[in-house]
């Protein structure tokens, strides 16, 4: 009878002792995770240009992209205005950001919530490659890769996912 009441104090104070080693651990691994949240706004800090690259630049606060304001510059030439892309649809939803360049190509942005940081790094990022193509059908629809269709509409009953642009037309504020 004592040796189970034994092995029963035993083995509570090994429960009790692993279970503050768990709990040490999850504040270890939280930790980790807040670091790693850090050094990930540093980059992305760093991405967003300072300056524009361009002579045209979009207003983002009227919430208008057809609207434009021309900047002064004597030594734009042709190459440099054929890699301005603008941005035509924008889907958004709680985990990404997708982006549709008048020029056909379409970029990803994970985990990138609907902030003006984000669509204006996505906006000046001409280095990255497009990871799917789209076409434009008759019908408004667009084919992306030659096989998949997606419809652009305003969903206004969901805020946490939807089309924000839509042919150069903001549809949600941010």
């Amino acid at each position: 009878m004592t040796r189970f009441i034994l092995i029963i104090v035993l083995s509570l104070t090994l429960f009790s002792c692993n279970d503050q080693k768990a709990k040490q651990e999850e504040l270890v691994l939280k930790a980790k995770e807040l670091q790693l949240q850090e050094k990930e706004l540093e980059l992305r800090e760093k991405d967003l240009p300072t300056e524009a690259p361009d002579t045209t630049q979009t207003s983002l606060n009227e919430q208008e992209v057809g609207v434009e304001t021309q900047t002064a510059s004597t030594d734009t030439n042709n190459k440099e205005k054929s890699k301005i892309r603008k941005l035509r649809f924008l889907y958004y939803s709680n985990v990404s950001l997708r982006a549709y360049f008048d020029d056909g190509s379409i970029i990803d942005c994970p985990r990138c919530k609907l902030t003006k940081e984000n669509v204006l790094s996505l906006q000046n990022n001409t280095a990255e490659k497009a990871v799917q193509t789209y076409v434009i059908e008759k019908d408004g629809s667009l084919l992306v890769d030659g096989w998949k269709y997606e419809y652009p509409s305003v969903n206004k009953d969901e805020d946490y996912e939807g089309w924000a642009m839509i042919n150069y037309k903001w549809h949600v504020k941010y």
